[in-house]
C-alpha cells in the first residue's frame, strides 16, 4: 500500500494544477482572439464586396477576359520578353521563425539550487537553443539577475505572498502569472520544477525529447 503523501507532494501537485490552469487559460485567449481575427477578417471581405472600388475592380477583370482588349496586352507582353525585358520576380527570402518559449516553474529551490538550475538552463540553450526558458523563480537572490538566452521573472513565495495579502491564494497567483508569461512570450509549454529533485543538463535534455514533467523525470 501506499503511504500518505507528505506536505512537499501536495504543495508540488497544487503547483502543477496551477501551472496547467495558467497555460489553458493562455490557450483559451488564444482561441478567442483567433475568433475575433477571423470574424474581423470575415467583416472587412463582406465590406470590400460591398465598396465601388470592388465592384469597379470586377469590371475591369470582366473586360480583361475579352479576347479582343487582352490580345494588345498578350503582344506587349510577348515584345517585352522578346527585348529581353522581362522583369525578373524578386527572390523571397525565408523567413525565420521565432525560437518558442517555456515556462519553468521554480519555486521552493534553495539558493544553490536554484542558482544550479540557471546554469543547467542556461547550458541547455547553449546545447541546443530550441527554445528560450523563461523561469518563474521565488528566490530573492535572483531577482532582476540577468542571464543570457535566460527570462527570469520573480514571485513571491507563498509565505510572503499570504503575509503581503492574507485573503487571496497563492496557487491563483501562480496561475495568473503563468498564462501572463505564455501570452507574452508565446511559450508553448510550462513544467513544474520539483524543488527536492531539480534537473541537471544531462536530464534536461532527454526530458526535452518527451516534453515531460520535469518533476518526473
Amino acid at each position: 500500500m501506499f503511504g500518505e503523501p507528505d506536505a512537499a507532494d501536495l504543495a508540488l501537485a497544487r503547483w502543477e494544477v496551477a501551472t496547467l490552469t495558467g497555460r489553458l487559460r493562455c490557450v483559451e485567449d488564444e482561441r478567442d482572439a483567433a475568433v475575433r481575427d477571423r470574424d474581423r477578417n470575415r467583416e472587412l471581405v463582406l465590406a470590400l464586396r460591398r465598396s465601388r472600388s470592388y465592384r469597379l475592380g470586377r469590371v475591369l477583370v470582366d473586360l480583361a477576359r475579352d479576347p479582343l482588349r487582352t490580345g494588345p496586352v498578350l503582344a506587349g507582353r510577348a515584345a517585352r520578353r522578346l527585348r529581353g525585358r522581362t522583369p525578373v520576380p524578386p527572390r523571397i527570402r525565408p523567413s525565420t521563425a521565432p525560437v518558442p518559449a517555456r515556462v519553468y516553474v521554480a519555486v521552493g529551490l534553495s539558493r544553490s539550487g536554484s542558482h544550479a538550475l540557471i546554469r543547467a538552463l542556461r547550458q541547455r540553450v547553449l546545447v541546443d537553443a530550441d527554445h528560450r526558458p523563461v523561469v518563474v523563480t521565488d528566490q530573492p537572490s535572483l531577482r532582476g539577475l540577468r542571464v543570457p538566452g535566460v527570462v527570469l521573472e520573480y514571485l513571491p513565495d507563498p509565505a510572503t505572498w499570504s503575509r503581503h495579502d492574507p485573503g487571496s491564494d497563492w496557487e491563483t497567483l501562480l496561475a495568473g502569472r503563468v498564462a501572463q508569461l505564455c501570452r507574452d512570450h508565446r511559450a508553448t509549454h510550462a513544467v513544474v520544477i520539483d524543488p527536492r529533485d531539480p534537473p541537471t543538463l544531462a536530464r534536461l535534455l532527454v526530458t526535452d525529447r518527451r516534453v515531460g514533467s520535469l518533476a518526473s523525470a
